[in-house]
């Protein structure tokens, strides 16, 4: 119930606190210009904190559905981690492998190999044993 005087409503409070139960007990705020907004801001509160207690259960399940989702994509960002290190690593022995055979194709190329035939054949044998070995 809005008093729009505050002399009025101090006396209310100062002498007639029967009237102030009487309307608490019939669940009436008696306000005043300047209370007004204090209780709207607290009746809001209150109806919001009563809304939110009747969601709890949604809201605790929708939390559970989000720690499953979350779990699962931590699991799937730890194999694309793992899936990238081993790219890494392939590609990493790749380069290594195309570095030793341009390295071969200039010892060719500058005729390094040997004067020797028959060293030229055990040469191309350790070549191909080193490659076997290596795949």
């Amino acid at each position: 119930m809005f008093i729009p005087a505050e002399a009025v409503f101090a006396e209310l409070h100062a002498y007639h606190a029967d009237v102030i139960d009487y309307a608490m007990n019939k669940r009436v705020w008696v306000v005043s210009p300047t209370t007004l907004m204090a209780v709207l801001n607290t009746a809001r509160a209150v109806l919001k904190d009563v809304e939110t207690r009747k969601q709890v259960h949604v809201i605790k399940e929708e939390l559970g559905k989000l720690s499953k989702d979350f779990g699962r994509f931590d699991l799937r960002m730890k194999k694309l981690a793992d899936n990238i290190r081993q790219a890494h690593e392939n590609a990493q022995d790749v380069h290594i492998s195309s570095q030793k055979i341009s390295q071969r194709f200039a010892q060719i190329e500058r005729v390094e190999l040997t004067k020797n035939p028959a060293d030229l054949l055990d040469l191309i044998e350790d070549t191909e044993l080193t490659n076997t070995k290596e795949d």
